[in-house]
């Protein structure tokens, strides 16, 4: 065996030596790094939009107050579908520093044809318009590409002081996208407390591989995932590695969570205390709104109204990472604040007239979404406000909205765990969860049908729940918005005009009214003398989940609701039913379905429509009983009865 340092060279062939090296190096380096289309194994093209041929990074811990972050990320786009997969932005604070910065374009044989410059990146604010000034920033690239498929690198670079945010790992990076290569690699450079979530490695076949303070996890040819309907979150089921620090830092300031108890106690310590302070003459003001009000429900409702009518939301992400909240002071000054300032301001507000509450935050959408309890960790996306009450239910109350009635979640926050903090620390609570009957909608209406096929009537909705959730904003609209909304709503009515739309928002009960007066010529069609005519006229069910065939995962229905419809049909002169719908009764695992239907008396029918469906998780192979059942639905929605003249 011969070692390197045995050889004796002179400086010619020392040179030459040296040369050859690194032209083995360079083309070595460059035939690894084939980012041409047609080097793509054929699996990774099934079913994807783009396909990541190469994800990787480096973070390593420093120290508590310095992380280092280096990424490189190589993305083949093969449509248009698939530009959103790019990711090649970075996002910064002022106390972060990116040191390296950029992008290639490969064409379809994998050839550069384009290479943009940190200089060349687009250097623009991170959050959208309706944030009034933030600390937050981003650099990202923009490019139009003239074909496709083409190739992106884009390597990154950065360093920060806080290690309150460890980025995520996650090997599937949505559905139609499939990944070549993913790499993944963490590391201390002391012994700083470190605590893992790992989430489904040994299903996908993830490596990993752990030597001291160093863990790598890597993977190769994950293929592209199809959407299936009605199926649960990626997050639930793909592989991804999750990190915190027990002790880190966030913009100057030392934090500790190794357990939500200690997380919520830095947050109530670090970012609320002193926020709460009020100008004597608000709460003077506000202790006059309470006056002679014992009731603390009504305390709180007199409050939150007084928050709705002199304040409105526009986002502000200063103070600590943007997660301090504005003073209560300032918000009151201004009147105006995002989701932290406007719940600390409220709470501010309580406390005043004696009614404790809570800063809560949560991942809200209407996606459900889960605080892990088990991993504590700076999460969420979202503040409000949480009011136990003695031997009663809590209340919640959502403070970015002017019209939201109290105690109303709607699906933006409903059933799911969230993060409460109180003075004596964090806690893990969940939020009101609604049973699926009391997501309800009932509907009346009155109809008058004539022998040219015309059908007008008066129609009364009465809705609560998440089905109050779809409709109350619906006020606030334009006259021309709330047309496009019912026609959308009836699509199925062709020539449908719209008379009188009043609507009444029983905030005090969360419930909403609406009542309006419809039109639809020819809505019936004639038949050698016949009317042909369908009963159901304004709550026709017709969605039916599409076929999936082969099923990989289970059915999820993350909301249930209970629909009645009464309806009053008069029929045209001297017109008659050759038959009547036969009563239906269907009873399902995932809900039931009735109609009934009566011959008064004569030229008016009674159409009664019952229609639950059941939240829930259910087996893959419910799925196609399910669909089944909709399609049942849909049928019986659609149903018509032959009108003959007496």
């Amino acid at each position: 065996m011969y070692h390197f340092s045995s050889i004796q060279f002179n400086r010619p062939t020392l040179m030459r030596f040296l040369t050859f090296i690194l032209l083995f190096l360079s083309t070595h380096f460059s035939f690894s790094q084939d980012f041409g289309y047609n080097s793509i194994p054929e699996e990774l093209l099934k079913n994807a939009d783009a396909v990541v041929r190469l994800n990787q990074m480096s973070v390593v811990i420093k120290a508590r107050n310095l992380m280092v972050v280096s990424s490189k990320r190589v993305v083949t786009v093969l449509n248009e579908n698939g530009d959103r997969y790019i990711h090649a932005f970075a996002f910064y604070d002022k106390s972060d520093k990116i040191t390296g910065l950029e992008a290639k374009i490969y064409n379809k044989q994998g050839e550069e044809i384009k290479k943009i410059k940190k200089k060349d990146f687009f250097d623009q604010s991170a959050v959208s318009g309706g944030t009034l000034y933030s600390d937050s920033r981003v650099l990202f690239m923009r490019y139009t590409p003239t074909e496709y498929p083409y190739t992106v690198e884009f390597n990154k670079e950065y360093a920060t002081p806080n290690t309150a945010f460890i980025p995520k790992w996650n090997f599937v990076d949505g559905y139609r996208v499939s990944t070549e290569k993913s790499d993944f690699t963490f590391s201390t450079e002391s012994a700083i407390a470190v605590r893992y979530k790992e989430s489904n490695l040994e299903e996908h076949s993830i490596e990993v591989n752990k030597t001291g303070n160093r863990r790598n996890y890597s993977a190769a040819y994950i293929k592209a995932l199809k959407k299936e309907p009605l199926s649960p979150s990626l997050n639930e089921f793909s592989p991804t590695v999750k990190i915190a620090l027990d002790k880190f830092h966030l913009e100057g300031v030392d934090g500790t969570a190794e357990t939500w108890k200690e997380f919520g106690k830095w947050i109530y310590d670090e970012l609320l205390v002193g926020q709460d302070a009020l100008d004597p003459h608000t709460i003077e003001k506000v202790n006059s709104l309470v006056k002679g009000v014992d009731d603390p429900k009504e305390k709180i409702r007199k409050v939150y109204n007084f928050v709705q009518d002199n304040t409105r939301y526009i986002s502000v992400q200063l103070g600590i990472g943007g997660w301090m909240p504005i003073s209560a002071s300032e918000v009151d000054r201004v009147k105006y604040g995002d989701c932290k300032g406007l719940t600390n301001y409220t709470m501010a507000l309580l406390k005043s007239v004696g009614i404790d509450s809570y800063y809560t935050v949560v991942y809200a959408g209407s996606q459900k979404r889960d605080f892990d309890p088990d991993f504590p960790v700076m999460q969420g996306n979202h503040a409000f406000l949480n009011i136990p009450l003695e031997e009663e239910n809590d209340i919640w109350l959502e403070c970015t909205s002017q019209i939201t009635p109290v105690n109303h979640l709607g699906t933006f926050t409903d059933n799911r765990n969230v993060l409460r903090v109180t003075p004596s620390g964090g806690e893990i609570v969940k939020t009101k969860t609604y049973l699926d009957n009391e997501n309800h909608q009932l509907t009346k209406a009155e109809y008058f049908a004539d022998i040219e096929g015309k059908v007008t009537g008066s129609i009364n909705i009465l809705s609560k729940g998440t089905q109050y959730n779809y409709k109350y904003r619906n006020q606030s609209k334009s006259k021309i918005e709330q047309e496009e909304y019912y026609k959308e709503y009836w699509d199925y009515i062709n020539d449908l005009s719209l008379g009188k739309i009043n609507f009444k928002n029983d905030k005090e009960n969360i419930v909403f009214e609406e009542e309006l007066e419809i039109s639809a010529e020819n809505y019936m069609s004639s038949v050698e003398g016949k009317l042909l005519f369908a009963p159901n006229i304004s709550n026709r069910n017709l969605a039916v989940p599409e076929r999936c065939r082969n099923r990989k995962r289970d059915l999820i229905i993350a909301r249930g609701y209970l629909d009645e419809d009464e309806f009053t049909i008069h029929l045209p002169e001297n017109f008659e039913p050759e038959t009547l719908i036969q009563p239906v009764s269907l009873e399902t695992k995932f809900g039931s379905y009735k109609i009934v239907m009566e011959h008064k008396e004569h030229g008016i029918l009674q159409y009664n429509r019952k229609l639950l469906i059941k939240s829930g998780k259910y087996s893959k192979e419910d799925y196609e009983l399910y669909r089944n059942f909709r399609k049942q639905i849909a049928r019986y929605d659609n149903s018509r009865i032959v009108l003959t003249k007496m």
